[in-house]
């Protein structure tokens, strides 16, 4: 589209006058028509509008790359950063020490608290007996007779809450004479990952996952099996 921009200058403005220090242009008039005064208002507003709205577009893509930037340091810091949930205090020359010179864990010598009991916990009680026929003797088929007291064991479990197994297995002792059998026989023991462990196959799932996919560190492992009741002796999860 042709520009109606139209201006007019007199002879008289292009003629060198007295000098009084203010530039060229300064001294000169244009003359512009209604219409190409319309046409350079609008276009003025319009660029004057654009900018602003750059301006503001400008100012969302930087919070937006410092709210990314804040994200991935923290996912950096999760990742690479140290693990170790210590204390530490600078020294005299600033590089920061750990608060307590000994070694982590159970030190050498120094005697365990052992077990702590569960009485916090809910306890499931689940008999474990033998099998119709191993209650009878396989080389004369003589049936066992139950003892009064079964042996008793516990077991903790994690099963939506965690709580403490108790898996009374029953015993019977043989009445006849059978040399080929034992005194005394007792249902099996409930299958455990660690023999002699006080901990249930349930309670290992949760241990890894915690440690190795969800990177929670052991203290707060332990700290929250013992907000549930479910006593953890010293080093039995230990980082790996």
């Amino acid at each position: 589209m042709e520009s109606t921009l139209r201006h007019v200058t007199s002879p008289s403005e292009l003629t060198p006058g007295h000098d009084t220090g203010t530039p060229p242009f300064a001294q000169q008039t244009v003359v512009l028509t209604k219409q190409a005064y319309i046409e350079l208002t609008w276009q003025a507003n319009y660029w004057r509008a654009q900018y602003e709205q750059l301006l503001e577009r400008e100012a969302a893509l930087k919070a937006a790359v410092e709210a990314q930037q804040a994200t991935i340091r923290d996912l950096t810091q999760r990742l690479y950063g140290t693990k170790s949930e210590k204390a530490t205090r600078p020294t005299t020359t600033g590089a920061p020490t750990s608060a307590s010179p000994r070694k982590r864990g159970q030190q050498p010598g120094s005697p365990g608290h052992g077990r702590r009991p569960c009485a916090t916990r809910p306890v499931v009680d689940e008999v474990r007996d033998l099998s119709t026929p191993e209650k009878r003797c396989a080389v004369c088929g003589e049936a066992f007779r139950p003892l009064l007291a079964p042996e008793a064991s516990t077991l903790i479990a994690v099963h939506v809450q965690a709580h403490v197994r108790r898996l009374p297995r029953q015993r019977y002792h043989k009445v006849g004479r059978c040399p080929q059998r034992p005194g005394i026989v007792t249902a099996p023991p409930a299958p455990r990952l660690i023999p002699q462990s006080p901990f249930g196959v349930s309670v290992w799932p949760e241990v890894v996952l915690d440690k190795d996919l969800y990177g929670r560190p052991t203290a707060r492992l332990c700290q929250a099996f013992q907000h549930q009741g479910v006593p953890l002796a010293q080093g039995t999860v230990t980082d790996g």
